[in-house]
């Protein structure tokens, strides 16, 4: 089996937040008739169409481990601070103790394999190792927010409602509880594209006060929250918070419902191993002459885990 990663292109850990910070499935590559170009084109479309890395802690295991681990420090109460009076500056105070715990994750592989057959090949012209990339790095950046999305249902703390759409007061509640719980700042919001627009999305807030859905007209009458929906069509951030869409958000207890999140970096982890310039993509292909067709194996080495539970906030909401 030939390697092909030679470190073509590192892994882009600000993740895809160019225009627009949703995640895409088309992109126009430079088209080449080489199996490296397979390789570059997974780990570009990789970067493209996943929103979670650029939102989440992302850790490398040392070489010679397979283990990640995130300290998660002892949060220290204001009490704890002595306030000496005056002609007492030099009065022994009491002694805290700092304490951490380390959150280990364990990295594992996540693979894709695809066949091409050499007639696919020979009659697809010479992009079509360019397509096949896009395809299995497409895969793999779905794969990769599926794992961090699953967790968003772990989080203690939950805005929203079944039987509502998104409002903006479940926005502004969720930054409340981030903020009371100190959570360091930026915030990143993932949420199903049905949360974001249509009838029961954010978008509705775009309407009058007595709009469906239980929206309460947050953005009706001009602002620059309507001004990104009606000139862009999308939101990349509001209120300091980047917003970001994935189909691969959770149900709630069947399709008309979805669980997004709105979260502190501190909150999700992903340990990964480096596999060249800091990416965890690595490609190889392999000939089957007996099948006449070369087998592209696409994998990736990574595992996430919820780090602090109250910097992450649940959003669950109807979306029809």
């Amino acid at each position: 089996m030939n390697h092909l990663l030679n470190n073509i292109q590192g892994f882009v850990m600000g993740g895809y937040a160019g225009n627009h910070l949703m995640g895409i499935s088309d992109t126009d590559v430079a088209v080449g008739a080489s199996a490296g170009v397979t390789t570059a084109s997974a780990i570009v479309q990789f970067n493209k169409a996943a929103v979670a890395p650029a939102t989440i802690t992302m850790g490398s295991a040392a070489k010679g481990s397979i283990n990640v681990s995130f300290p998660e420090w002892s949060k220290i109460a204001v009490s704890s601070v002595t306030n000496n009076s005056a002609g007492a500056e030099g009065a022994d105070t009491a002694v805290t103790d700092l304490t951490s715990v380390a959150n280990t994750v364990e990295v594992l592989r996540n693979s894709i394999t695809a066949q091409l057959p050499d007639l696919v090949v020979h009659g697809s012209g010479d992009d079509i190792l360019v397509q096949a990339g896009q395809v299995l790095g497409n895969a793999v950046a779905a794969e990769f927010d599926n794992n961090v999305c699953a967790l968003f249902d772990s989080f203690a703390t939950s805005k929203g409602t079944s039987t509502e759409g998104l409002r903006w007061l479940d926005i502004m509640d969720a930054v409340a509880s981030l903020e009371t719980n100190d959570a360091p700042r930026p915030y990143s919001a993932v949420l199903h594209p049905s949360q974001m627009y249509g009838s029961f999305g954010l978008s509705n807030e775009l309407g009058q006060v007595a709009a469906v859905n239980g929206s309460n007209g947050a953005f009706a009458g001009g602002s620059s929250a309507s001004e990104q929906f009606m000139n862009a069509g999308f939101v990349t951030s509001l209120a300091g918070i980047n917003f970001y869409t994935s189909p691969q958000v959770a149900d709630g207890s069947d399709a008309s419902e979805k669980k997004g999140a709105i979260y502190a970096k501190t909150a999700l982890g992903a340990g990964f191993i480096d596999r060249g310039a800091g990416s965890f993509l690595d490609v190889e292909t392999d000939r089957n002459a007996l099948g006449a067709s070369t087998v592209i194996a696409c994998n990736g080495y990574w595992a996430v885990t919820e780090l602090v539970d109250l910097h992450g906030v649940e959003i669950f909401t109807e979306i029809s």
